[in-house]
This record gives C-alpha cells, structure tokens and sequence, in this order.
C-alpha cells in the first residue's frame, strides 16, 4: 500500500499515511494527539485546512464541512485519505499535549466477568490476551469494543485506574437493541474473546 509524508502546520510535525487509512487513523497510530470528536465526519473537531497534495474524503455530514468550506479547502482528517505527500494547517490543537500521545493499537482481550450493578447497568471485565501486554492510556480516554461477529466499534471510557493496565473494566448502561449493550444480557460470556483499540481521547499534559 502506497505511503505518503503528511506535515502539519504550525505545528512542524510529520507523520506518515497509508492510503487505506485516514490521516486522523495515522497520527493516532504513531502517538500524535490530534482533536477529534466522534471520527465519523459528523462533529468538525478535526476539521483542518488543506495547504498542498491530493486527497479523498470518505462521507461525512454537510453540518460538519458545508460544501463551501470544503470547496475553500477545508477538510476533516477522520474523513481524508492521502494520495500524495500533504501539507495541513491544523485548526484546532492543544500544542502543549499534540506530542504527548499514546500511539493507537489493537489489543485481543478475553471476558474476564459481566456483573450486574443495577437493572440495566453491568460492569464488564476485559483481561488482555497475550502474557504480559499493556495497554497505556489516560484517566478519561476510551477504547472501541469490536461488536462481535461484525466489523462494527462501540466506544466506553476505561472505569479503572491506569495502574492496572493488564485490564480494561467498565460500566456500560444497557439498551434494549442496543448492538453491543444488548449483548451483555446473554449474548456475550465469559472466557470470550472480543478486540479492544485503544486508547483514544484526549492525553493528560
């Protein structure tokens, strides 16, 4: 797969982009804090402005980049693949934690426990699968929990402490439907394994 130099601006950071992947994906992945919100192309909190170089842009809300900004340039990086080296001016950005970042991965977990808290409210225990694997996050960053059998990701904030960083617990509300939630009612056992990607969210300075 092709790769490709995107530089941000005024940042002076480099990263590099496969083009299957986005540029918000790629920075996650090599520990560059970027803002984001939902990285679905519906909240603008990535939107940048494109300076140099050749893109695409999977769909995305018109509430998040109207069509007129993006004919100005404008674009939002969970939506923008590379196509060829990139110059971005960045909008919105905390400089004092964009380099602070803890690089994205894909952990393989196990169901360790599903407890009910109250009616509708169950903790859920993932303990990581290969011996000795960490995963370093922050207070109040997330991870996305594969649903199983599809390729779709819900996303909860860790309710553990990062000191015990061999596991991943939280406290998730439970939907009727819900596609992940609902499976915490039967659907979903101990001893199984589900992938976790993390962490996402802002870093702590």
């Amino acid at each position: 797969m092709p790769t490709h130099r995107v530089h941000f601006q005024p940042v002076d950071i480099d990263i590099d982009v496969n083009e299957d992947e986005t540029v918000l994906n790629a920075a996650f992945r090599q520990g560059v804090s970027l803002t984001h919100g939902c990285r679905e192309g519906q909240c603008s909190a990535c939107k940048s402005f494109l300076l140099d170089g050749d893109i695409e842009m999977e769909k995305y809300s018109t509430f998040a980049l109207p069509e007129y900004e993006s004919e100005e340039g404008y674009v939002l990086l969970c939506r923008c693949h590379a196509y060829s080296d990139l110059e971005v001016e960045l909008i919105n950005y905390d400089e004092d934690i964009i380099r602070l970042g803890i690089p994205i991965e894909s952990y393989r977990t196990i169901v360790e426990a599903i407890e009910p808290l109250t009616r509708d409210i169950k903790r859920l225990v993932l303990k990581l699968a290969e011996p000795g694997k960490k995963m370093r996050f922050n207070a109040g960053q997330y991870t996305s929990l594969r649903i199983p059998g599809s390729e779709e990701y819900r996303a909860y904030s860790m309710a553990n402490t990062p000191r015990s960083s061999d596991r991943l617990e939280f406290i998730i509300k439970v939907f009727p439907g819900g596609l992940f939630s609902g499976l915490l009612e039967g659907g979903i056992t101990v001893g199984q394994e589900m992938e976790a990607k993390g962490p996402y969210g802002l870093q702590a300075p």
